[in-house]
Parts: structure tokens; C-alpha cells; sequence
């Protein structure tokens, strides 16, 4: 057990760390909750999450509590499938009268989870050895994790590992002897709970944690009414939750297709994707960046120390290799199992049903469309590689520590030092991507847009194609525009959206605007020129900044 003051100050130490590591990559103008430039000279993930709170703000009450008006048609929309982070959209929500109009908390989030992935990455270190120097110098492996860092400035809601490695420390301590006997089924709601307010996609991850959990609870401990009450617990609430912010209101599918393609390559642990200094580039197919998971330079060859760790640990007792192996084995049968189980469960989900390495297919598993339908709700598979990413660099880590102080303070000290180094190059696309956002001007701005803008309440953009979602540029630019003039939007980049309806409500205006019924409160945006209506009386078409946008003359 782990004395309590000693347990804060680990935990204090790896937050430090991580709040360090935060700002030597992204700097400290972004935790600015009034700078918004970087969001949206992103146009990108980040710039949707961020419009969807300005519209989620703006929003009057309503039950679920999670919705959004004025984003999608007519549609209400929850802020989950803007990936606001519901967590935060609602507390700044309530607190919306005493902030600026200009607000964000994406900087905020992106440090507060740096802290909390350091921190709980030393809690963790401390249950295999209660060390300062090791826990603080090994969280540096969780709060600089590279999956991490790649999303935090784009998709940065996914930056909440923590939550993972919670489920993890849990696990771990399934044998604890807590003081009130349902501390672990609180722990472990909770958890499910936040990740539902979080990221929909951190919840599988913790289930397959839990899987292992209650094997170890099933098969070792023999405390089946614990594991039970933690898998319904966890269930019902994390429904409850998604429920409360709206994840199940509409009528839009849940399903997007593409399943087997966002997933991970056999080569992710190695793979640097090009953002490393030292380990090249490999090949993947299309698609696959979703799966991204190298472990990094340092962590590799602390891989690679571990196995000679092992060896001759085993080799250099009495009874030789394969003895000590096997009585190795033995002796931790359930924890191996368990281990293996969960790996196995993250690994191959993140696989999905085509088995990549490089761009070479080893085997596609067919599965009923109606099982792929089903795994279509998590089509970003590649993302559950995470989950066998901070196995790997726990176990790694556990093993190192059999060392003798010295040589695994040294071990420890150089391998961190060409993690860090191998990540130089991301360093300096960071630092140059913040000049470049310093720069960044509103796109939609000027006389003109002000004229065009002028007495608008909603931008309809007309007519709807299937492929939408693919004018990304279009769509964030206009909803800057939106969110600065206070204007609706009749559709926009969303998760979760029932495309009947868009297309619907679309081809509505459209026939109005052509028939001359047109209405003034709308700033018309065509995605092509070819559409733009012809002799329609009244109708004031432009070309500006290389968009079409038409108004209706009062």
C-alpha cells in the first residue's frame, strides 16, 4: 500500500511533468481561453468541436441536456456528435454569463489532460516500483505518448488516455482491500461515466480492461458479485449518461461505414507515420493513419532491453531458461491470461477484420454485414490500438525495473532523452504551425462578406450532395462567419446526422429559391456554379474570395 502522502506526490510530480511537456510542444497562447485563431486556422477537427460549443452555447435549454439548435436544419443535434466535449460544453455552458463571447476551452483541455495522462501514468509506475525518480521520469512515456500528441491540437478530445489508464491501475489493484467493499465499482462508473461525457470511443477501450478485470475477479479472486455489480454499474450509468446529453436523440444512424478501414497496421508500433527524426516512414493502406500507435525511439529500445532483461534473468538462475520459464509462467498463470486476453482484445479490434502489414493484405475475415454494421459504430478501429500501446510500455517498464538502481536510472535517463529526441522534428512542425496561426485572419471578412452577411439569419447551403463532408474548407470557413454573425447553418460536418433530412430540408430552399419564393434572412452558398439559379428576379448572386454566395433582395 502506498502511503498517502507519498501517493500525492507522485501523482503531483507526473502532472507537473505533463503540464512541461504540454507547453515545451504547443506553447502557452493556445490555453488562452479567448484565442481562437489556432482553432480555426486548423480547419479541422478542432474547428468543428469548437463550433459546435459556440452553437451549443448560444442554444436555449432543453432535455436531453446536450443539444444543440440551429447547427443541422431543424434537426437538433447533440454536442457529442460535434465532439465538444459534452463534459465541458455543459459546465461552461452554466457558466456562459460571466465569460467573454469570444471563448474556448480546447487549450484548457488539451493541458488538463497532459496532467492527469502524467499523473495517473506515475500512479500506475508506482504499482510496480515506489520510486519518485522512476514514476516521474516513466510518466514522461505517458504524458509524451505519441498518439497523444498528434491529436491534441486536432481531435483532442481523444487526448484523455487517462482514462485508460485508470481502468489499468484498477485492474492492477483487483486484489486491493479497500475500505468499503463497493469502492472499485465506484471507481470503475465513474470512469465509464466520464468517458461518456468525454469521447464515445474511450468506452470500448475500458471494457476490454474490465474484460480482464473480472476474469481476475471470476477465476482468482472468486468475487463474481463484485465483477457483476462493476460490469452492470458501469453499464446502466454509461447508457444513463449518453441519454442525458442526447447521444440517442434523432434520427440520424449510428453507423458510417468503413469499418476495416480506419484501422491499424501490424507495423503501428513501429511506424512514426514521418513525425519522427529517427525511425522512417512505413508503408500503410489508406486509412490507417487512424491507427497510428509508435511507441517511439526510447521506448523501443527499452523494448528491446527488456527481452535481454528477461533473458537472462531466466537463463542465469538455477534449472536454465526454459525451466525458470515455464515455473515463471505457472506462477502467474491468471495475470498472464488476463494480460494476454486484454492485449488481444485492443490488438485485433484495432486490426479489425483485414490483417495488414505494410501495404500488404494477410487476410480478410468476412463477417455478416449485419456484425459489420454493427462494428460500423466504431468504425475508427485503429484507435483501440492505443490500448495495447500503454500495455506494452507498462509491461516494458515493470520489467526494466528488475534492474539495480544505477543501471536502470541510467537506462531510464537515456531513453527518455531519445524518446524526446526522435520527437524534434514534431517539435518544430508545432512551433511552426503556431507562427502560422498567429497570422491567421478570419477567412470570410472584409466590406463584401459584411455586405453579403448583412441582416442574415441563416447560411443554406444549396443543393446537398451525397459527398458533403468532403468540403470541409467550405463548411468551416462559413461557420466562422455563422458564429461571429450569431447565423444558423442548414448543414454541417457532424458525426451522427440523418442525411434524408439535410437533403430534404435542402432540396425545400432549393425549389423556393427557384420558384421565386427566396427569402431575404438566407445568404445562399452553392457548392457549384452550374446550380446557381437563372433568371430568378430579385436574386443577387456574387463571387467572392472564390465562393458563390447569392441573397434575396428585399
Amino acid at each position: 500500500m502506498i502511503k498517502k502522502t507519498n501517493k500525492y506526490i507522485y501523482f503531483l510530480a507526473g502532472a507537473i511533468l505533463g503540464a512541461a511537456v504540454f507547453i515545451l510542444f504547443f506553447g502557452v497562447d493556445i490555453i488562452s481561453p479567448v484565442n481562437t485563431k489556432w482553432i480555426f486556422a486548423q480547419h479541422d477537427d478542432v474547428t468543428q468541436h469548437h463550433v459546435g460549443w459556440e452553437f451549443f452555447r448560444r442554444s436555449p435549454w432543453d432535455f436531453p441536456f446536450g443539444l444543440i439548435e440551429g447547427i443541422s436544419a431543424d434537426e437538433k443535434v447533440s454536442c457529442m456528435y460535434t465532439d465538444s466535449i459534452p463534459l465541458f460544453a455543459i459546465v461552461f455552458k452554466l457558466l456562459s454569463p460571466i465569460l467573454p463571447d469570444n471563448f474556448q476551452y480546447f487549450g484548457i483541455w488539451g493541458i488538463i489532460c497532459y496532467m492527469l495522462n502524467g499523473g495517473f501514468g506515475a500512479l500506475l509506475l508506482t504499482r510496480i516500483k515506489k520510486n519518485l525518480f522512476f514514476t516521474s521520469v516513466g510518466s514522461l512515456f505517458y504524458s509524451a505518448f505519441w498518439p497523444t500528441l498528434l491529436r491534441i491540437m486536432h481531435h483532442n478530445s481523444l487526448g484523455a488516455i487517462w482514462l485508460v489508464i485508470i481502468p489499468l491501475i484498477l485492474t492492477i489493484d483487483h486484489d486491493r482491500k479497500y475500505k468499503h467493499s463497493f469502492t472499485p465499482v465506484i471507481l470503475w462508473t465513474v470512469t465509464c461515466i466520464l468517458a461518456s461525457l468525454i469521447h464515445l470511443y474511450f468506452i470500448p477501450m475500458i471494457y476490454c480492461v474490465m474484460l480482464g478485470y473480472m476474469i481476475l475477479l471470476f477465476f482468482k479472486d472468486k468475487k463474481r458479485v463484485q465483477a457483476i455489480a462493476v460490469f452492470a454499474s458501469s453499464t446502466v450509468f454509461s447508457v444513463l449518461f449518453l441519454w442525458i446529453i442526447g447521444g440517442f436523440y434523432g434520427s440520424g444512424s449510428y453507423t458510417d461505414g468503413g469499418f476495416g478501414i480506419y484501422s491499424a497496421n501490424f507495423n503501428t508500433f513501429f511506424n512514426s507515420k514521418g513525425q519522427a527524426k529517427y525511425m522512417r516512414q512505413l508503408d500503410i493502406l489508406d486509412g490507417q493513419y487512424e491507427g497510428f500507435g509508435y511507441l517511439g525511439l526510447g521506448m523501443l529500445i527499452l523494448c528491446f532491453l527488456s527481452v535481454l532483461v528477461i533473458v537472462n534473468k531466466l537463463s542465469t538462475k538455477e534449472g536454465g531458461f526454459l525451466k525458470n520459464a515455464s515455473a515463471a509462467v505457472k506462477s502467474r498463470k491468471a495475470e498472464i491470461i488476463t494480460f494476454c486476453v486484454i492485449f488481444a482484445a485492443g490488438f485485433f479490434w484495432a486490426a479489425s477484420n483485414k490483417l495488414t502489414i505494410n501495404r500488404n493484405v494477410i487476410m480478410t475475415i468476412p463477417l455478416p454485414e449485419f456484425i459489420l454494421g454493427k462494428l460500423g459504430i466504431f468504425r475508427s478501429s485503429g484507435r483501440f490500438i492505443w490500448l495495447p500501446c500503454l500495455m506494452t510500455m507498462t509491461s516494458v517498464l515493470w520489467i526494466c525495473a528488475k534492474l539495480n538502481k544505477s543501471t536502470l536510472f541510467t537506462a531510464l535517463t537515456l531513453c527518455i532523452a531519445v524518446q524526446f529526441g526522435d520527437m524534434q522534428n514534431y517539435y518544430t512542425d508545432t512551433h511552426a504551425a503556431a507562427h502560422r496561426n498567429d497570422a491567421y485572419i478570419t477567412a470570410l471578412s472584409g466590406a463584401e462578406w459584411e455586405e453579403a452577411a448583412n441582416g442574415a439569419e441563416e447560411i443554406v447551403f444549396l443543393p446537398l450532395p451525397d459527398n458533403y463532408k468532403s468540403y470541409m474548407k467550405l463548411y468551416f470557413d462559413f461557420a466562422e462567419l455563422a458564429c461571429n454573425k450569431h447565423m444558423k447553418l442548414s448543414s454541417f460536418y457532424l458525426a451522427r446526422t440523418d442525411n434524408s433530412i439535410l437533403k430534404a430540408y435542402a432540396d425545400k430552399k432549393y425549389t423556393e429559391l427557384k420558384s421565386g419564393n427566396g427569402s431575404s434572412k438566407y445568404l445562399y452558398v452553392f457548392f457549384n456554379n452550374e446550380d446557381i439559379p437563372v433568371n430568378v428576379k430579385g436574386l443577387d448572386v456574387k463571387e467572392i474570395d472564390g465562393y458563390t454566395v447569392a441573397r434575396v433582395k428585399k
